[in-house]
Parts: structure tokens; C-alpha cells; sequence
């Protein structure tokens, strides 16, 4: 979403867009929020069951699916509430959940008045529910509904619906000079229904996110390098008209970590940056590449 070192906001998965973006105006389409943790399974009262996850992100700019909707920096709160349904009996299904929450983009720079009045600054607020499953302990597979709205109407309202199917594959590389890391490998899928203006979208996204645990100055943090590109039938824009399927690569660095292990074990802080570099031939309302900042933090209980 945000481009410069402004510290990193990813604690996760829209914009005003340009006019030099997209033609066809596309409603945002962040990334998701931040993913659901299936609870660990330890069978205890119904109250274990249910899990929060609160969360705020500022980035230095808005990007989504390699797309500039808004260059002011940005305020991105979330909450999820996830309920776990099932232990870990050995089966098949080592573990599943039901989640809903919402996520919400706040402009913090000047912003022009616009016909909204005081709600100009809430570009995008979006509700979403599904269920989390995983596999084998290993395959994490979650599906997710999606209504975006915009209180500040920059855009009208339409709906996504999400897949997203995971491997753990920590473990795999113990023998690597890295302590617990892993590539995380990822895809995700996203097609739109009753977007405004076109046809709705099929998207698509692989990605890879390499990871390891180090210490930096005495502190215990996680890294992170996300790779990711974006393909899609209908989503990008030719700058000369028709439509584009690539999109976008990003990669970037994430730097996470728990300030109070023992009384905050719940409380993590991120910062980190994304590079976003978009197809040249989409109207992006990106140049060659955009760096964004961000910074976060997270309570789950």
C-alpha cells in the first residue's frame, strides 16, 4: 500500500484514484487484513474459543494489486473476531475457524473537500467474514467474503470473494544457517461481483515470503521479504486502451517483534517498507516503482 521508509505499517490485506490511474475509476481493493491465526487447539472452556485481533497500520501512500489509490498517508485500523470449531484430533482437519471483522482506510494528510464533509478522510471501509481451515497441519486454506464501501464516496460499494491456500513449510529448512526459516508460499485468488463501471475481475496473486528469526541490537525480531505479482483478466487498464493480465511485482522488507514477551505476549509491533513495481503498460498511477513506509501494531486476545 505505502511507498517510503516511513517507518512500515504491515500488520495486516482504497483509493482515491488518479485521474492518471485506471479509467475506469476501480474501487479499491486492499490487501487482506491481517491474516487469521487459527487458535492453538487446547481443549478448554467455550470463552478459549473466541479470539481478537486489533490492529492499526499508517502507511506513506495507499497501493493495492499494484494500483496508486490515494498519495496521502494513510490510517488503516482493523479488528477480527475468529471462533475456533474444531481440535486437533489427528484427522484430516487439524484445525478451522469462522472470522468476521472489518478494515478501514483513513486519509491523515490535507484533503481536498469533497461533497462527503467530514467523513472526506474515510476513503474505504470494508466488512468481511469466512472460515479458516487447516489441513494436515501443514495446508491453511481460508475463504472470505468481502463488501467494500467508501463513507467519503470515492467509490460505489461491490462485493469480492477471496480464496487464499497456504503450505507451512516450516521445518523444511533447518539445516540452512537461519533460524526458523521458511518461505511461506502462498496463492491467492479474488473475483469481484457487481463491480461498477466494467466487467468484474478474476485475480490472481502467488507469492513467496521468506522469513527467519534473527536478534538485531539485542532484540529478537522476525524478517520478512515478501514476492508477490499480480495477474488479472479484466482488473488492469492499458495506458493505449484494452486490458493488461500482468500487473505488478512487489517485494519490500518487514521487520516484526514483541516489545513485552512476558506481561504483552499478545502485542506485536511491525515496521517495514514495499517496493511496488508495476507494469508499464497498465495506467497505475505509479511511475517505474513507488516505495511505500509502514509502520504497525497488533493486540491479540
Amino acid at each position: 500500500m505505502r511507498n517510503l521508509l516511513f517507518g512500515a505499517t504491515a500488520l495486516a490485506p482504497v483509493l482515491a484514484v488518479p485521474t492518471a490511474a485506471q479509467a475506469n475509476e476501480p474501487s479499491p481493493c486492499p490487501d487482506p487484513p491481517p491474516p487469521v491465526v487459527l487458535p492453538d487447539s487446547e481443549p478448554s472452556q467455550e470463552s478459549d474459543r473466541i479470539s481478537v485481533s486489533m490492529g492499526a497500520s499508517v502507511v506513506t501512500e495507499y497501493i493495492s494489486r499494484g494500483v496508486m489509490f490515494a498519495k496521502e498517508v494513510s490510517l488503516q485500523p482493523s479488528v477480527t473476531v475468529s471462533l475456533d470449531l474444531v481440535d486437533d484430533n489427528g484427522g484430516l482437519v487439524t484445525d478451522a475457524s469462522v472470522f468476521a471483522g472489518s478494515w478501514t482506510s483513513i486519509k491523515l494528510g490535507s484533503v481536498p473537500p469533497g461533497p462527503a464533509g467530514s467523513l472526506n478522510r474515510f476513503f474505504e471501509t470494508d466488512l468481511y467474514a469466512g472460515v479458516a481451515v487447516q489441513l494436515a497441519e501443514r495446508w491453511n486454506v481460508s475463504a472470505t467474503y468481502y463488501r467494500y464501501e467508501s463513507l467519503s464516496d470515492s467509490f460505489e460499494g461491490y462485493n469480492d470473494l477471496e480464496l487464499i491456500v497456504g503450505y507451512d513449510d516450516s521445518g523444511t529448512w533447518d539445516r540452512l544457517p537461519l533460524d526458523n526459516f521458511s518461505l511461506s508460499p502462498s496463492l491467492r485468488l479474488v473475483q469481484e461481483a457487481g463491480r461498477p463501471g466494467r466487467k468484474d475481475a478474476l485475480y490472481i496473486e502467488p507469492s513467496l515470503t521468506p522469513s527467519f528469526d534473527a536478534e538485531i541490537a539485542g532484540v529478537p525480531l522476525n524478517v520478512a521479504i515478501p514476492l508477490m505479482i499480480g495477474l488479472s483478466d479484466e482488473y488492469y487498464d492499458g495506458i493505449d486502451g484494452g486490458k493488461e493480465t500482468f500487473g505488478f511485482f512487489r517485494t519490500g522488507l518487514l521487520l516484526s517483534g514483541q516489545p513485552a514477551p512476558e506481561s504483552l505476549p499478545g502485542l506485536t509491533i511491525s515496521a517495514g517498507a514495499d517496493l511496488w513495481v508495476p507494469n508499464s503498460a497498465v495506467a497505475s498511477g505509479i511511475d517505474r516503482y513507488d516505495l511505500v513506509g509502514r509502520m504497525g501494531i497488533n493486540w491479540g486476545f
